[in-house]
């Protein structure tokens, strides 16, 4: 709550100072890098509650570290995952487009639980992410639909249409719930965000390969900057960082994955807002 007024005051008072008719994003210091790492071949990443980061090698391999780097499981090379979610720990969700199947691991990548999407919840499932409410979103590339369904009924309690026009050709990558929204990347136009009915309530327009939430806060990379997005004052904070291609932030660490598929690890530990629910 501190870090939210201090913050706050901070930018009025940069306003009144500055004549400025907007408010500019506050830059924070940069962070101190304690660790690199060197991989080949990363596809993806996640982070579970924990902190834990996970990352997806092209050959379809998971790999789980802790907030140090210190490998903490591994699953061999396998069908490359289109989506995989570790925060509902401890369980691990994997979404495989090519077959259409779930697969839910346990906290060491281990004996999976595997279903598939039925047909009658969605023609062509593109991406599939589990709700807090142990429900599924599913984006339908028959009709880019988003639709939230009872995986035991195969009953469809929600859908709604997203408008395309004027976007081009999407590249949807990621979908995610959280905090009662439903969230949507195009790689190329930026994160769409909904309510839980369906309605387009904002749009970040960026470039970006991934996100995730810090508290109240939608975290994304653009170039060499964290971006903080405050989804409830709409406020933003930066965080300079090296350029990279994906980023992780966390209580303790921002994990920075570079185009040379180095994974940087940096100390940061910036406090967050107590006034809602933290989730990752």
């Amino acid at each position: 709550m501190n870090r939210i007024i201090s913050l706050r005051l901070l930018m009025v008072a940069g306003f009144f100072c500055t004549g400025a008719m907007f408010l500019t994003p506050a830059i924070a210091q940069v962070p101190k890098k304690i660790k690199e790492l060197s991989f080949k071949n990363i596809e993806n990443v996640s982070v579970d509650r924990l902190g834990n980061l996970f990352i997806v090698f092209k050959n379809g391999g998971i790999k789980k570290y802790d907030a140090n780097g210190k490998e903490l499981a591994v699953l061999k090379k396998g069908d490359l995952p289109t989506l995989i979610e570790p925060w509902y720990h401890p369980k691990i969700f994997v979404y495989n487009r090519l077959t259409q199947q779930i697969m839910i691991y346990d906290h060491n990548l281990q004996f999976p639980q595997i279903g598939k999407i039925d047909p009658a919840i969605a023609v062509n499932p593109f991406l599939v992410c589990p709700t807090n409410d142990n429900k599924l979103l599913v984006l339908d590339e028959a009709d880019w639909s988003i639709k939230k369904a009872n995986p035991s009924t195969s009953k469809v309690l929600l859908e709604f249409n997203i408008d395309t026009l004027g976007m081009g050709k999407p590249v949807f990558s990621y979908l995610r719930e959280y905090q009662n929204l439903i969230f949507l990347l195009d790689k190329y136009s930026g994160i769409f965000i909904f309510n839980n009915l369906g309605k387009k309530i904002n749009h970040v327009k960026c470039t970006t390969q991934n996100f995730g939430f810090y508290g109240e806060e939608l975290f994304y990379l653009v170039d060499d900057r964290v971006i903080f997005y405050d989804l409830y004052s709409e406020r933003t904070r930066e965080v300079k960082i090296e350029p990279g291609k994906f980023v992780i932030a966390t209580d303790e660490r921002i994990f920075l994955i570079k185009n040379n598929d180095r994974v940087v690890i940096y100390e940061f530990l910036a406090e967050v807002s107590d006034e809602k629910p933290r989730e990752k």
